[in-house]
């Protein structure tokens, strides 16, 4: 009697550019996961449009890249959740990743043991109300820098408007359209921080068409305006 074919293993993915320790991640995994390794952004990319990931595992800094911007990134192309493990982590870096949409942080070095439980929790959460809220916010997280449309958000989630966005404040605390702006004006903090991008492209690359506007929202979000806030004044999310 022929026996059924045995399920597919869930695949992982590990970005981390220290070849010791991708090589440490992917065996610590192998009993149970297909892995897949890559050292940059770009490599990351091209698996994840080559495979089925379930789960992505990123360090947070890079050689030439910082994770977190990668995020959106890996957003667009897969549902996979995302586990951020960095050697350099900090409170403002775990509160940043929760805004840029990660799943899960840890920091190394991490125990093996403590490494397969995240994991594992990470890729079984039970399904159910959680799991849509979680969807949407993925979802959110991944907008395009275009005007938001709550009806079009909820239709392609397959849930009625009023009760995605009911859920969806009842989970966290917050409206769907004011999450969606907070996480522009970290992604847009983090832009003032880190790059010499004019203040208007920054606006548009985080979705406001007009930067007057923006400037509004930053402010009222952080207390200053984003050229003070690039010229160092204000609550500057610190990288280590």
């Amino acid at each position: 009697m022929l026996q059924p074919a045995p399920a597919p293993r869930p695949s992982i993915l590990v970005v981390d550019d220290e070849p010791p320790v991708c090589e440490a991640v992917t065996a610590a995994l192998a009993d149970r996961y297909t892995t897949h390794a890559a050292t940059c952004g770009a490599d990351a990319v091209a698996v994840l449009r080559a495979h089925a990931i379930s789960g992505i595992i990123l360090d947070a800094f890079l050689q030439h890249e910082h994770g977190l911007d990668l995020v959106p990134r890996f957003r667009q192309l897969s549902a996979a959740r995302i586990l951020i493990l960095t050697g350099q982590g900090s409170e403002a870096l775990a509160a940043q990743g929760i805004w840029m949409g990660v799943d899960g942080y840890l920091k190394k070095p991490v125990a093996i043991a403590t490494l397969q439980a995240a994991v594992l929790q990470l890729l079984h959460r039970p399904a159910g109300t959680g799991d849509l809220a979680a969807r949407a916010r993925q979802a959110l997280e991944a907008h395009p820098p275009t005007p938001f449309q709550p009806a079009v958000w909820a239709r392609a989630l397959g849930a009625g408007e009023a009760h995605l966005r009911r859920l969806f404040r009842d989970t966290y605390g917050r409206t769907p359209r004011r999450y969606l702006t907070e996480v522009r004006l970290v992604r847009a903090a983090a832009l003032l921080q880190t790059t010499s991008r004019g203040i208007k492209e920054i606006a548009a690359d985080v979705g406001y068409a007009s930067h007057t506007r923006f400037g509004k929202a930053f402010a009222a979000q952080y207390g200053v305006s984003p050229s003070a806030y690039r010229g160092g004044i204000g609550p500057h999310v610190t990288i280590p």
